[in-house]
This record gives C-alpha cells, sequence and structure tokens, in this order.
C-alpha cells in the first residue's frame, strides 16, 4: 500500500460498502474506523481491486438534496426560499460557488427537485451532518411559507356495501 500515494491514515475513504477514517495500514490489511466506532478490516488486495473514495484529498463536498412539493405551489417561490435557505446557512460565497436548484419531475404526489450545493469539509460524516441540517432548514421554511411536502396516500375501495347498522 505504500506505494498508493492517495490513500493514508487519517484519511476517511468509502470502499466496498464501507466508510470511515483509515487508522492503520499495514503489509496485509488495513483498518478505518466507522462513524459508529467499528472496526473493518479490509485486504489490501481489495483495496487495490476496488474503486474507493477518499474525502480527505479535498477540502469541498457536494451536498444533494432531494425533495417534492404540492402540485398547487408556486415553483419560482419554493426554488428562491430553497436557495435562500441554504445560502444563509452554508457559505457559498465563501467557496466560491453558487447553489444548484432543479426541478426534475412530475412525480404521482408532487412536482420534484434536486438542489446541490458546496460544504467545506474533509468526511463523509460531515456530508451527512451538512445534508441533514439542510433538509430541516428547508422543511422549517416551507412550514412557515405554508408550502407543502407531499407524502403518497392511498384510497381503499370495498365493493360490497355492510350494512353497519345490523348486529
Amino acid at each position: 500500500m505504500s506505494f498508493r500515494k492517495n490513500l493514508g491514515i487519517g484519511n476517511w475513504i468509502e470502499t466496498n460498502g464501507y466508510s470511515g477514517e483509515v487508522i492503520d495500514i499495514n503489509l496485509n490489511y488495513f483498518v478505518i474506523k466507522e462513524a459508529d466506532n467499528n472496526m473493518v478490516v479490509i485486504p489490501n488486495k481489495t483495496i487495490l481491486e476496488s474503486p474507493f473514495k477518499n474525502y480527505s484529498l479535498t477540502t469541498k463536498m457536494r451536498i444533494s438534496v432531494e425533495c417534492g412539493v404540492e402540485y398547487g405551489a408556486d415553483l419560482e417561490k419554493v426554488e428562491r426560499l430553497t436557495k435562500d435557505v441554504i445560502t444563509s446557512n452554508f457559505n457559498q460565497k465563501e467557496l466560491n460557488k453558487n447553489v444548484e436548484f432543479y426541478y426534475t419531475d412530475f412525480a404521482d404526489s408532487s412536482i420534484n427537485f434536486l438542489c446541490r450545493f458546496w460544504i467545506d469539509s474533509e468526511n463523509a460524516l460531515e456530508k451527512l451532518k451538512a445534508k441533514s441540517k439542510a433538509i430541516i432548514e428547508i422543511k422549517k421554511a416551507f412550514d412557515k411559507k405554508k408550502i407543502n411536502i407531499p407524502f403518497p396516500i392511498r384510497t381503499l375501495e370495498f365493493s360490497n356495501k355492510l350494512d353497519i347498522t345490523k348486529k
């Protein structure tokens, strides 16, 4: 593993379904400590033959948040509000980036959108925290402005007519 310049102790990586901080590298395996404090031992062969993400090689990460709004919503207002919420909670100017917003689907219960923005971070845990904060802040802003985030509803119809007055 010594010839791999893009992987070192202290790096936050994701590979083979595992994500965490590299805490040990030796001749046969390396060990990552996941966010839930579990240790994962991965053979060097696996890391050499499989792709991996190293979040520590850059300090900027892109966050994607997907959501849907009711068909009756003012879509331009939704876009403006979402961008304002993200910009006020995550300093995009300091990172020299803009908030991206795209409507993606006419779904069964909603018009769906994708919002993408950047954070300054070196590990996937910070990315998860930022996404969680973004969801909370968008929901609060939508609630305040009475913008509905719909959810699917099922209607059940029964064809047999039961007389509920009989015992």
